[in-house]
């Protein structure tokens, strides 16, 4: 076959042009998974307070879990720099090699960072414009995994890091969050996979505005921030499928069988919210390094505490917390560790439930790689009319991490974890778990007070 030279001198200028175009890559992201058993034998097992908000997670994960991001940055125009961000998250039972899994899609964005330059603006000197889906902020206390504001559950846009001199950088975003039957396993779709019902007929709107970076004192800052919930719903009513299981019984013999049902919803239900966090920052405190965090957080009716909102509810909510998280790193010296306290205080539909947490993670560098590690946890959870539950949790184990930093990454982590609970956490639900959010209950342990688990754990981020 014949090609004439000025196709190939087309496809030459083409291949030119996109490679000339085509940004790089960058790859990062977050793992962990182990392996172990438990005393009573079998997979290891994970210990959880009914009823509380967080978990101490040092020995205490039971899955395999990876959320692999790629970025790029993909020009600059007029001072505007452009980037982009996919991120997708996936986890398993942690029980095989092969364990077939659906991926999320957690981050699809793109940000233009110092708007202001291209817009001629001084005033958003610096300021970054977004939109699409994303991790917003997300500021946390990692002990205990818990994440404390997430407002951006949906996909949304926003303006952040306005300069406001001596007042901090104000942020402002919005995000459409929908209702759904929940992250529950769906047969009929596979997998953590949210049902959209009624087409979408009932949403919850949040407006999130921030003012950060407020010195306050030497090494102290403050953030202070709002998010107000606006329902945003359909009139009238929809109708969705569901996939149930049910049980019936042939000859004899139960069997677990899957039924679609057809449900209706009102499209007006819902209520509207807000919400308000305030979080100071005291850099090195007492000289020891790292930060002490002090927050105060409030929910009212459709706002959670994490400030998204809930779509569809009716609920009368008021709840508050109030936590302090410290991490230290005294220079020169071969000690580091965090430690947290929180009480919040729930009241939904006029039931109250108190939850309170306190506990530490020491760590002992022998060198720069090695390390002695242990955390030691305890749980009360206090619903109204009922008795208090009680869990205390204690983890030993050693770590070989790259470097001597709390936050030194890759962690290959060798543990044992003791637990105890009282009567009360035990007849409220599984205290003793696995897998996937451990979310499959280990009926072993369902008549004990104790438990015992250890094995291995790799977790990196990168």
């Amino acid at each position: 076959m014949k090609i004439s030279r000025n196709v190939l001198l087309a496809l030459a200028a083409a291949s030119a042009i996109s490679g000339a175009s085509a940004a790089t890559v960058d790859f990062s992201g977050y793992f962990r998974s182990g392996t172990g058993a438990s005393s009573q034998g079998g997979k290891e097992v994970c210990f959880r307070m009914p009823g509380s908000i967080a978990w101490f997670r040092l020995g205490n994960e039971c899955d395999t879990y990876a959320a692999l991001s790629f970025g790029a940055t993909l020009g600059t125009v007029d001072g505007t720099t452009f980037k982009t961000k996919f991120t997708t998250a996936y986890g398993t039972q942690q029980a095989a090699n092969w364990e077939q899994s659906s991926p999320a899609f957690r981050e699809a964005f793109v940000e233009a960072t110092d708007i202001g330059a291209s817009m001629g603006m001084p005033a958003l000197a610096g300021a970054t414009l977004w939109a699409g889906k994303r991790f917003y902020k997300n500021p946390d206390i990692h002990m205990l995994d818990y994440t404390y504001w997430e407002v951006g559950m949906g996909p949304g846009f926003g303006l952040d890091n306005v300069d406001m001199g001596a007042a901090g950088k104000f942020s402002y975003a919005m995000f459409r969050i929908g209702d759904f039957t929940g992250y529950g396993v769906n047969t009929s779709l596979g997998g953590y996979n949210p049902e959209l019902i009624g087409g979408g007929s009932r949403t919850a709107t949040v407006h999130d505005f921030r003012l950060q970076d407020i010195a306050v004192n030497p090494g102290g800052k403050v953030t202070l921030g709002a998010d107000l919930v606006m329902k945003s719903n359909r009139s009238g009513t929809s109708t969705y499928t569901q996939d149930v299981v049910q049980q019936i019984t042939v000859d004899g013999t139960t069997y677990d069988v899957v039924v679609r049902e057809t449900k209706t919803i009102d499209n007006e239900a819902g209520r509207n919210g807000f919400g308000f966090t305030l979080s100071h920052r005291q850099e090195n405190l007492f000289g020891l390094g790292r930060f002490n965090d002090v927050t105060v957080q409030y929910a009212h009716n459709a706002a959670s505490l994490k400030g998204f909102g809930f779509a569809g509810s009716n609920d009368k909510r008021r709840e508050w917390l109030v936590f302090d998280h410290w991490v230290i790193e005294p220079t020169g010296m071969p000690i580091s560790g965090s430690a947290t306290i929180g009480l919040r205080n729930a009241t939904v539909n006029d039931k109250n439930v108190k939850d309170f947490w306190i506990g530490a993670r020491p760590q002992y560098h022998l060198n720069n790689v090695w390390s002695l590690m242990s955390e030691v946890g305890y749980q009360q959870v206090k619903p109204e009319d009922e008795p208090t539950r009680k869990l205390a949790k204690v983890t030993l184990g050693t770590q070989f991490s790259m470097g001597r930093s709390v936050w030194a990454r890759p962690a290959i982590r060798f543990f044992l974890t003791h637990a105890k609970w009282n009567d009360a956490a035990g007849q409220a639900g599984a205290v003793a778990c696995t897998g996937r959010d451990c979310n499959t209950a280990v009926d072993t342990y369902a008549d004990k007070r104790h438990g015992t688990t250890y094995g291995a754990q790799v977790e990196a981020w990168f």
